[in-house]
């Protein structure tokens, strides 16, 4: 059986490694469907790990091309040299490593957000592909909240078989709802908009039913952002309507209902937030002898034993990567990361003005506002742990493609 489980990998890893080849932005797409299985697929003994096999492949396709073919998929640096001092602040973190496989595991996702963004603006270069990766990005949430949808409407009770845990599966919603958003602003067609409808009222009704506080509030603050750029009663009105009727349709369950009722109540909220606000002051306090250059990336699992007494406290992550960056690389990676965060925002603000009165207006902000969300929702989550930081690599990379589509349109071509 192992035997040809083994086999069936190799075959669909060759027919990958084929596609990519021929077209190297289909690549990404793979990336995209791959997330939410958490990049991982285990069978008895055997573990693939699709995310890492079809990220691999396509670096080494890219850089075959770039030597042999002299295929450009490597022009295009905007932005990426403001994450060298954050790669190079855990890297040099890496030398108080414990435990070097855990080490190596948190260095990889961090380099794998930085791989497939810069990917991401390099080979997606024309309206097409882009378009092609957006619904690649709606289809794959739509497949994912359907069977949730079906799963808790069936079940009653909050189970979930995507990411293992409710509130990184309302993160990830949370990056695609904006999106679906601006494109249905931006659609000039009624077939598409009833697509796109559809596609984002299933995606807000898992985002509800999710019942993730976080999710919730980081959401609704990035729709007020959403409204506050975009100017038409009528997107107000529809994203009222869309909220409107997800309510209603998600208490049609008894057990939903009284589940939801006991979530916004005060005092469970105040409950699950007194654990959250305990890995501060454990956290400082692992910090005490190491502020400038922190505890070393992946250290935290191994040395929170030491730290704290209360079981519930011991996790292998501090439900706040802000938090969490800081203890493992210390203020040195703290500065870091916050000047890549810096220059990505001031990016983003510039490009809003220069594509203000564009078509792609609107999904500019979306996609702005999927960025805002996966921040937002990062400060009582730690979203890099489940994958979902490479759908917000590629959401960050498409902003960055069209601000620079549309220089392409305004600059005179020069021989």
């Amino acid at each position: 059986m192992e035997t040809l489980l083994w086999i069936c990998a190799v075959c669909v890893v060759f027919i990958i490694a084929s596609i990519i080849f021929f077209k190297p932005y289909l690549g990404v797409i793979f990336v995209i469907v791959s997330i939410p299985f958490e990049g991982m697929v285990d069978s008895s003994s055997i573990s693939l790990y699709p995310l890492e096999v079809i990220l691999a492949i396509l670096v080494f396709v890219c850089i075959y091309k770039g030597i042999v073919e002299r295929y450009n998929c490597f022009g295009n640096m905007k932005l990426v040299y403001c994450c060298i001092p954050f790669m190079l602040c855990i890297t040099f973190s890496a030398i108080k490593s414990i435990e070097l496989s855990l080490t190596v595991k948190e260095i990889v996702r961090w380099l794998e957000l930085a791989v497939i963004y810069y990917l991401t603006i390099n080979l997606i270069n024309d309206n097409k592909k882009k378009r092609v990766v957006l619904y690649s990005i709606f289809f794959t949430v739509a497949m994912v909240s359907i069977f949730v949808i079906i799963n808790l409407l069936c079940m009653g009770h909050r189970e979930f078989p995507f990411f293992g845990n409710p509130n990184p599966l309302a993160g990830y919603v949370n990056l695609t709802i904006p999106i679906l958003l601006g494109m249905l602003m931006t659609s000039v067609f009624l077939w598409e908009r009833i697509v796109l409808g559809v596609f984002t009222l299933l995606s807000v009704m898992t985002w509800f039913l999710a019942l993730s506080r976080t999710a919730w509030v980081s959401l609704v603050l990035t729709m007020i952002l959403i409204l506050f750029l975009t100017k038409a009663n009528k997107r107000v009105l529809l994203l009222s309507a869309i909220f409107i009727i997800v309510f209603a349709v998600s208490i049609l369950s008894s057990n939903f209902k009284s589940e939801f009722i006991a979530r916004v109540k005060l005092q469970p909220a105040l409950s699950s937030l007194e654990p959250r606000v305990m890995y501060y002051p454990v956290g400082l306090d692992m910090l005490r002898d190491n502020f400038i250059f922190g505890i070393g990336i992946g250290n935290y699992p191994l040395l929170i034993k030491k730290f704290t007494e209360k079981v519930y406290l011991i996790k292998t992550n501090l439900h706040c990567l802000y938090l969490q960056v800081f203890i493992e690389t210390g203020v040195m990676g703290l500065s870091a990361f916050a000047f890549w965060l810096i220059c990505i925002v001031k990016y983003l603000v510039s490009s809003l003005k220069e594509l203000k009165n564009t078509k792609n207006y609107s999904l500019f902000v979306g996609l702005v506002s999927g960025v805002v969300v996966y921040l937002f929702n990062n400060l009582a989550e730690t979203l890099t742990v489940h994958g979902i930081h490479l759908q917000w690599g590629i959401i960050l990379g498409l902003a960055v493609v069209l601000t620079q589509l549309r220089e392409s349109e305004t600059c005179p071509k020069t021989v």
